[in-house]
């Protein structure tokens, strides 16, 4: 009989969700109207939030949604999720997580704003923000519990971007007395600086297993993974200002984003267009080369002179915008060196020597020699940082107040927990406490944490090869909110970070227009200049990209074997089979009548399959992976012509109770479900029930031979043949990266 291409589970099949527009309340307008920002900038933070919310899940949906918002190093990324938060608390949701970053710092200032923001005097019930801690496990899920039976009361966890942390919170979700209280409710998880750490660093290791049981997952991308799993109905929205690692990930990849919002700024914001495109004012200043730091290459034995003139000139601006004009209370200065903890403790005490030495030079007689050639280098840096300041006062009154601004700047070595002077605690930073502030270090003042005012950077910090794009924008602190002072703010850098920064701008640009022209990622990814990048960047690191995963693991006959949703799978299979009329079946040859042998086969269009196969669950990492790059690859073939349905094998379709086909677990799991070639002849294999012409799903359904809780259940696998001659022709990543060290 002729194959018949159907349409099934018509009460199934159904449009990608469409969005939703959120309800406005008074958590919303409450927190915008506190902003101190324009009625236009309200207006905006609003339309923002709203676009993100629109396309998230709501209250009494199933399934997630992973969504991404781009915008500016340092723009007020913080700002929108704390109205996006408002916004969600207004539609529903009750939970609401956030992945600060992996720096305690970062993680503490995100907990301070939220509380600062949210938790109102006397207000007990609107929401509650829980510590992040590893311990006190037990407490926190009575705490919890209780609280989401309060009504109105949203939850908020600011929690590590650690493996730990994500796991342990997760473990409270999948507790006997948490999870059944999360039927019907929406989770809201935020991931802020969403490149840093998210991603699965094997992702390119992976490239070269067979199969995907054999692949190995980063601990804080399988934490993440095992935390939405957590949550029936939730959405995970990636923050980022640097969205390359996000877009070249495998598209099918979990925690790949499916529709994006582009962030706009404020109208004070200055950028990578003011310090790098400005033809009229020249901020940034370039360091010789020979003063380039390298702590083996080229370790420097004494302070370099453009580092003594960076400090001389923030000095200066200290007591021009903060002791005279007034313009603001305090100034700071980033001194960015490098990773290595001797390194930042060199330069800090070069700093605290230098200021020594200044000061007791300023407290001698006006007649000392000393004095008078330390102020005739202030006078330099007083003409090169005040050529843009409107009406600057004079030096000489400048000069007056150089000795108490050296004495009152407080000098900061910014790094991770280890014995030293000059070291802060846990990242706290009393702002208030100097008109002046001097931060050393460099991974903890990387993405995501604010140097607060900081109007002068020093960063002597290059590579040797190939920068990745995304690493060295996560450097620009000196981004902001800054024209009240961004008279006096300088950078100081490499000439090849200058260009870098130069050609950086140029992508961005090009990145967020073609961003703002797509409706989802997915058109965005088709747009061949969306990823427009100068060859002296690369785009991000190399170990979270995977451009042979489709080509190696697509080939041949994979098995997606899996009895953690054994019920619901099984229900899932009979009804799409029970929707199918019997004639509609092509019978397969009969074995003698043997049932374990004869198979029936069905022709099923594209669009149908998918909508069928997307309700199928699984809660490991393998499955989840293949079943989500399998349906992305049925709609690549259909969009490329070359498929417009999939076949279907239900093997041993009348085989029941005893005559049943029946295998064993192996430690749990289900190995091989399909029966091999006969020795005599007799039967060739179920791996020969297959089509060269399109993609092969067999249903295989099996008592599971086993003593434990599973034993003699009926489950429902698939195994899925994937012709060859399709699978060169789909390869989402064409480059590979290589990156040198750090100069």
């Amino acid at each position: 009989m002729s194959c018949e291409v159907l349409t099934i589970l018509s009460d199934l099949n159904h449009k990608e969700e469409d969005a939703r527009i959120p309800i406005i309340g008074k958590r919303t307008l409450k927190l915008v109207e506190s902003l101190n920002i324009t009625q236009e900038g309200k207006e905006t933070i609003i339309s923002e939030a709203s676009e993100i919310f629109s396309r998230c899940k709501y209250p009494g949906d199933a399934g997630s949604r992973t969504n991404i918002a781009v915008g500016y190093v340092q723009s007020g990324k913080t700002m929108s999720f704390t109205v996006l938060s408002a916004l969600a608390a207004d539609n529903g949701v009750k939970i609401i997580i956030y992945l600060t970053g992996t720096k305690t710092n970062l993680q503490l200032q995100t907990y301070r704003r939220l509380k600062d923001t949210f938790v109102k005097e006397g207000d007990f019930t609107s929401y509650q923000i829980f510590q992040d801690s590893l311990e006190n496990t037990y407490t926190d899920i009575n705490r919890i519990r209780n609280f989401l039976l309060l009504d109105d009361c949203v939850l908020m966890f600011p929690i590590l971007k650690h493996h730990q942390h994500i796991e342990t919170l997760a473990s409270i979700f999948t507790s006997a007395s948490i999870a059944p209280h999360l039927q019907g409710q929406s989770v809201l998880i935020i991931d802020d600086e969403a490149d840093q750490s998210s991603f699965n660093t094997y992702a390119k290791k992976n490239t070269n297993k067979k199969d995907w049981e054999e692949d190995e997952f980063s601990s804080t991308y399988t934490s993440i993974l095992n935390l939405r799993k957590a949550f029936p109905c939730h959405s995970y929205v990636q923050y980022t200002a640097t969205p390359q690692a996000a877009f070249l990930i495998d598209s099918n990849d979990i925690l790949s984003p499916e529709y994006h919002t582009v962030l706009t700024p404020g109208d004070n914001y200055t950028g990578g267009q003011f310090f790098f495109k400005n033809k009229e004012r020249q901020y940034v200043v370039t360091i010789p080369e020979e003063e380039i730091y390298h702590a083996e290459r080229n370790p420097l034995r004494v302070m370099p002179k453009s580092l003594e003139n960076a400090l001389k000139e923030f000095l200066v601006s200290v007591a021009v915008k903060v002791f005279i004009k007034h313009d603001v209370d305090f100034l700071s200065m980033m001194i960015h060196v490098d990773g290595s903890r001797a390194s930042n403790e060199k330069f800090c005490k070069w700093t605290a020597a230098k200021l020594t030495t200044w000061i007791d030079r300023l407290a001698g007689n006006d007649s000392d020699p000393a004095k008078t050639m330390l102020l005739r280098s202030f006078k330099s840096a007083y003409d090169s940082i005040t050529q843009y300041v409107e009406s600057p006062p004079s030096f000489e009154e400048v000069s007056k107040h150089l000795k108490n601004v050296i004495i009152l700047t407080h000098i900061r070595l910014v790094q991770g927990n280890g014995p030293s002077t000059y070291a802060i605690q846990e990242g706290e930073i009393d702002w208030s406490e100097s008109p002046a502030h001097i931060l050393v270090g460099a991974d903890m003042l990387n993405r995501g944490f604010t140097v607060e005012k900081l109007s002068m950077t020093y960063m002597p910090r290059t590579t040797k090869g190939k920068s990745n794009a995304d690493t060295i924008e996560q450097r620009c602190r000196f981004f902001g909110y800054k024209k009240q002072y961004v008279d006096v703010c300088r950078i100081y850098i490499s000439h090849k970070s200058k260009s870098e920064y130069e050609d950086y701008v140029d992508h961005e640009e090009m990145l967020r227009k073609n961003l703002k022209q797509c409706k989802s990622i997915a058109e965005f990814s088709k747009m061949s200049n969306a990823m427009v990048l100068t060859n002296r960047l690369n785009p991000t690191r190399s170990n979270i990209l995977s451009s042979k995963l489709v080509r190696n693991k697509m080939i041949g006959w994979r098995q997606l074997l899996s009895v953690d949703q054994l019920d619901l799978n099984r229900e899932l299979v009979d009804k799409m089979l029970m929707s199918i009329s019997a004639d509609k079946f092509t019978l397969c040859k009969d074995y003698a009548g043997n049932v374990m042998r004869n198979h029936r086969y069905i022709d099923v269009e594209v669009d149908s399959f998918i909508n069928f196969f997307k309700s199928i669950k699984y809660d490991d990492v393998p499955n989840i992976t293949r079943k989500l790059v399998t349906i992305q690859y049925l709609r690549y073939l259909k969009e490329q012509g070359r498929i417009n349905s999939v076949r279907i094998y239900e093997i041993a379709y009348s085989a029941v109770g005893d005559k049943m086909r029946s295998h064993q677990l192996h430690e749990g799991r289900p190995v091989n479900v399909m029966a091999g070639y006969a020795a005599n002849g007799s039967y060739p294999g179920d791996g020969s029930f297959k089509s060269e012409e399109t993609i092969t799903f067999q249903i295989h359904r099996y008592r599971i031979n086993s003593s434990g809780y599973l034993g003699n259940k009926v489950a429902c696998n698939f195994t899925i043949h994937y012709p060859e001659k399709f699978a060169v022709d789909y390869i989402t990543t064409n480059k590979e990266y290589d990156f040198e060290e750090e100069f």
